[in-house]
């Protein structure tokens, strides 16, 4: 694979979310390529080349839900993008067999599952701190004692 070191993006420090809102057309990336190569090329090559980029170029389509932020953390930032609106990908993927999509649910049960036992035992726990905070006392004793008496 042959890479170019003229051609990049930028070297600042702005995040993916900055550099979308910047235009991107095939006149910007046909600026990016060296002189000479530039040169080398008549008008009906450079024409195809904007065309071929023009293509490759994703085009910007109406979204139903559209959150775009980043999370500035002490040793370093992300950003988050959910998007949802009608898929007008090409129909040409691979439909999922039902051993994926029993798979997919027993996942999903499982992590249903889980997170269901991690809840109850967070709430019991803390429902138990106040309780012995407050200063009730369900039942006479302390659990240490009825399991030394078993």
């Amino acid at each position: 694979m042959v890479q170019n070191s003229s051609f990049s993006l930028g070297n600042d420090e702005s995040t993916p979310l900055d550099r979308g809102t910047r235009q991107r057309d095939p006149n910007f990336f046909m600026s990016r390529l060296a002189p000479s190569t530039l040169a080398a090329l008549d008008e009906t090559q450079q024409a195809d080349v904007r065309a071929v980029i023009a293509e490759a170029l994703p085009q910007p389509q109406p979204k139903i839900v559209d959150i775009r932020f980043v999370i500035n953390l002490i040793f370093d930032r992300y950003y988050v993008v959910l998007f949802m609106g009608k898929d007008l990908r090409r129909k040409t993927r691979n439909r999922p067999t039902w051993l994926t999509r029993l798979s997919n649910l027993a996942v999903a049960l499982l992590l249903l599952l889980s997170m269901n036992l991690f809840i109850s035992l967070t709430l019991g726990m803390v429902m138990y701190l106040v309780k012995s905070a407050v200063g009730v006392d369900l039942f006479p004793g302390h659990l240490s004692d009825r399991v030394q008496s078993l």
